[in-house]
């Protein structure tokens, strides 16, 4: 059971190397605000494919958005860059390239940094959007456990006893008859 109550005020998270985001809570609208980002992107993108290749210029640096598996690389990449557009307030710990400045909070310098660190890109995903938080937040009881298992829920059939014999095949004599 999920209650439909959310964080409304904006909250820190910690995405690795000592790089934190004031994000604002990951509504809807956010969301939206996220693919909407993303799908003007790969409009662009496809323009500019489209455009090269009708006059026959070949550019081998160009993303080729023919290929399935590039096309839901560079969506799920643009998704999580719009995220990160929409919603992060403010962050600590992100350096400009050639001096110790911090780096402004910019789309260019969140694609920047979701684009060279993989690992706080997807800490970010996890910890803004992940479903791990929504339930953790609410103290879902059927959480996965820590160590990657499903929660336990309540027994629905006892234990089974042990028996006395050792062996691992039964005969009629080991099989009780019912009332």
């Amino acid at each position: 059971m999920l209650k439909l109550k959310i964080q409304k005020e904006p909250y820190w998270l910690e995405i690795g190397y000592g790089v934190k985001v004031k994000v604002k809570p990951c509504t809807s609208a956010v969301f939206y605000e996220a693919k909407a980002y993303m799908n003007s992107k790969l409009a662009e993108l496809a323009k500019i494919y489209k455009s090269n290749k009708d006059i026959g210029i070949s550019d081998e640096n160009a993303e080729n958005i023919e290929n399935p598996r590039k096309r839901e690389a560079l969506a799920d990449k643009f998704l999580l860059i719009g995220l990160g557009v929409a919603g992060i307030l403010e962050w600590n710990g992100v350096l400009e390239a050639e001096s110790e400045d911090k780096a402004p909070l910019t789309e260019d310098k969140i694609e920047e940094l979701f684009s060279n660190f993989w690992v706080v890109a997807e800490n970010f995903r996890n910890q803004y959007c992940g479903l791990r938080e929504v339930l953790e937040a609410e103290k879902n009881v059927s959480l996965p456990a820590q160590n990657g298992t499903s929660a336990m829920g309540e027994a629905t059939v006892p234990d089974v006893t042990k028996t006395e014999k050792s062996s691992v095949r039964s005969t009629n004599a080991d099989i009780q008859k019912l009332p």
